[in-house]
């Protein structure tokens, strides 16, 4: 709850700042301190925790890798934990934060 001023009290800005740090709101933390907003377990949302397996295209073998779909969709070079061959590794996610696809293509 913000207090009135007293007329001796000024309105100045670093007061301003102490009233909205005095709150318990996150975003407005977040918002403060340039924070990432934070994902708690069991909210609606990305997970940061989504495990995709996938065959390597050089060895076949089922690789697995963690990913993060809070990054949303994005390409990277990985090495095949079999075989060692460099893969190209594309994950596309929706807006609402899940998986839609993963493709390992060669690099060759």
């Amino acid at each position: 709850m913000m207090r009135s001023m007293a007329k001796n009290e000024q309105d100045t800005p670093s007061r301003r700042l102490l009233q909205r740090v005095g709150t318990s709101d996150a975003r407005l933390v977040d918002e403060l301190y340039g924070l990432e907003p934070v994902y708690e377990p069991g909210e609606a949302g990305a997970a940061l925790d989504a495990f995709a397996e996938f065959a390597c295209p050089y060895c076949c073998e089922t690789i697995g890798t963690p990913i993060d779909l809070t990054d949303g969709s994005r390409v990277w070079i990985e090495d095949c934990q079999v075989c060692c061959q460099p893969m190209q590794i594309t994950i596309e996610v929706s807006e609402r934060g899940e998986l839609g696809g993963v493709t390992a293509e060669r690099m060759d």
